[in-house]
């Protein structure tokens, strides 16, 4: 997927080097609200930072097919959806995906997961999709239930966020043609 649009005003496109000014400007302009869930932003200090990473997401993408999608709306860059990493032998996805607060609460990041989750299960032919959210983030929970990914299991001590441990509850969502009553 180097280039999806899901509508007129928004798509996904791989992330690329010229990217990273405009990357980290994002994150450095809601950095508090970010912080809160996810721990790479303290790393994230300067332009650099953006630019090792997006070099990290397509060295990974041509060693792996993971990869690293930046969010436009309305021409802007306005949040990240990519796969963390694909268990190829099993057939299992794993994706993180992040939106700038500004944009949050009008259905961008749901249209975003429908695509990029669909390009998953009929392009890279994965067979399960797996998120994990931090079980206090209660706005990060509706995101997978909302496309319909079934609730496996709280996994303690899943991250270090900061200063503490975060427990985070683990979704599933398999592929459309899986049998009936699988999970």
């Amino acid at each position: 997927m180097l280039r999806h649009k899901i509508n007129p005003s928004l798509e996904l496109r791989l992330l690329q080097p010229a990217d990273a000014g405009e990357l980290f400007a994002l994150i450095d302009t809601d950095r508090a609200r970010l912080r809160e869930w996810l721990p790479w932003v303290d790393d994230t200090k300067k332009i650099h930072h953006s630019e090792k990473f997006i070099a990290k997401a397509l060295k990974e993408r041509a060693e792996t097919r993971a990869f690293t999608s930046g969010i436009w709306s309305m021409g802007r860059l306005v949040g990240v959806i990519r796969h963390n990493r694909i268990d190829w032998a099993n057939r299992v996805t794993f994706p993180t995906y992040w939106l700038v607060s500004s944009e949050q609460g009008r259905g961008l990041m749901t249209q975003c997961c429908q695509a990029f989750y669909a390009h998953a299960f009929e392009q890279l032919k994965v067979h399960r999709v797996i998120v994990a959210v931090a079980t206090e983030n209660l706005r990060g929970q509706a995101l997978p239930r909302r496309l319909g990914f079934k609730q496996v299991s709280p996994l303690k001590n899943a991250e270090w966020l900061h200063d503490r441990w975060v427990e985070h509850t683990i979704y599933s969502l398999l592929t459309p043609h899986a049998p009936p009553g699988a999970f």
